[in-house]
């Protein structure tokens, strides 16, 4: 089974709530078993490519067991264009799903993940160590700024997508709306898909994206408006893209 449904993006955005969402569907099959990867971001056409479509489909797909939906989330495709023509070339009818939200919020939870927990992918700032997130704004901070910053490219990598697919095809959702109105976001989600539109999610209500209460404590104000500078031209875009007010996000 191959899938007709993939949600590419993006990081910190709320996809790991809408996968739970996902599961409980009855229409919609989406991977959940343990796996040597996380099975709520796959990332198969970026990461694992080389292994094959029937790895693929054997490793995600084993349970589908007739849903009319198929698919599975991976929070790096929309920003790789490698992985955006492999999927042309593999699911050419496939629907595209994403969410996305204020850049800036985006990049600083991205690098909170890995900073201010305890993983053993990242180290914990408030013992004094690991990478400050004002990184990004040095001269010797270009990786950093790519892997942080760069996803808030929405408008570019958004160009790149409807370059390959049809617009009617990909829907693109903001985290602003879901958290205006998370049954209204979900309704138009399922519509989109094709599936019960009426299904009633009981993480309505629930914490979309749960951070430690001290969070934002570590966002310099500067550092905040540097950024909204660095991010304007494209956010200026992407609102006539989508024909949104996206001025909030330059604030």
């Amino acid at each position: 089974m191959k899938p007709n449904w993939l949600h590419i993006g993006a990081a910190k955005c709320a996809s790991s709530w809408l996968w739970r969402v996902c599961i409980a569907h009855p229409d919609i099959y989406v991977p959940t078993e343990p796996r040597p990867d996380q099975p709520d971001n796959v990332n198969f056409f970026t990461v694992h490519y080389h292994r094959g479509l029937d790895w693929y489909e054997r490793t995600y797909f084993d349970g589908y067991r007739g849903e009319s939906v198929a698919g599975e989330f991976s929070n790096s495709t929309y920003r790789y264009v490698p992985a955006l023509d492999r999927i042309k070339a593999h699911l050419p009818d496939v629907k595209l799903t994403l969410i996305i939200r204020h850049p800036v919020e985006r990049a600083y939870l991205n690098w909170a993940h890995l900073f201010l927990k305890e993983k053993p992918t990242g180290m914990d700032m408030r013992k004094g160590i690991g990478v400050a997130f004002d990184k990004v704004l040095t001269v010797h901070g270009h990786a950093w700024f790519l892997q942080w910053i760069d996803p808030g490219n929405y408008a570019r990598h958004l160009n790149e997508v409807w370059a390959r697919f049809p617009r009617d095809r990909v829907r693109v959702m903001l985290h602003d709306d879901l958290c205006a109105d998370q049954a209204g976001f979900l309704q138009r989600f399922f519509e989109f898909l094709g599936v019960d539109a009426s299904f009633r999610s009981s993480l309505c209500g629930v914490d979309i994206n749960p951070d430690p209460d001290d969070v934002w404590d570590y966002l310099d104000p500067a550092v905040r408006a540097e950024l909204v500078e660095v991010y304007r031209p494209d956010v200026e875009r992407l609102a006539g893209m989508l024909d949104r007010d996206l001025s909030h996000w330059l604030t």
